[in-house]
């Protein structure tokens, strides 16, 4: 499996949801709603296998439907599906046409980064670790067992990295007459 990215720029999010608004305005009775998709992926921290089980009415009038997480056990709010064309019952939108409808959006959002199902999870992640810088909070909420696997998952190691080494110049150091000890603290004073 290929390592995917969240979408870490909040004015591409919003790009992606009037792109997903616009599908739904025109899509066929019974058509998946893309829009349902983002909303649902960018705002818990559900996989894909788990909410694409979503059916709109387990929640139709209810304040939640609950839904027990295939890989970890854990309980959660959600389910979804679509009809099948050809038998009109409803079925599991597959994990495949959430790719495909995924792809889409990026393609026309103008995204360049790998993008595929865990987007939606990772995209989460993120701005959740963005908005409130609560690690531990999201470890517990991903269920992952350390706070590096959650920071690596997400992508905020190798942009802190990247960050880091765009500021970084061996020379400026010098030019400047700085010193600095095996911490990296100034130690010309």
């Amino acid at each position: 499996m290929k390592v995917v990215q969240p979408i870490r720029d909040l004015d591409v999010l919003d790009k992606c949801y009037d792109i997903a608004r616009e599908h739904d305005r025109q899509k066929k009775t019974g058509e998946v709603s893309w829009e349902l998709i983002l909303l649902v992926g960018f705002n818990t921290s559900l996989r894909v296998s788990d909410f694409r089980r979503f059916k709109v009415q387990d929640i139709r009038g209810k304040d939640y439907a609950q839904i027990q997480a295939k890989k970890t056990g854990k309980e959660y709010i959600l389910q979804s599906k679509q009809k099948d064309y050809a038998t009109h019952k409803p079925r599991p939108i597959s994990r495949q046409r959430v790719y495909q409808i995924m792809n889409t959006i990026a393609k026309r959002a103008g995204i360049e980064e790998r993008i595929g199902c865990h987007t939606l999870r990772k995209t989460f992640g993120y701005h959740y670790y963005k908005m409130t810088g609560d690690v531990v909070s999201l470890q517990r909420i991903l269920c992952h067992s350390y706070q590096r696997e959650t920071l690596i998952y997400i992508g905020v190691i190798q942009e802190n990295i990247d960050e880091s080494l765009m500021k970084f110049n061996v020379l400026s150091g010098r030019k400047r007459g700085k010193q600095y000890d095996s911490r990296g603290q100034d130690s010309s004073v």
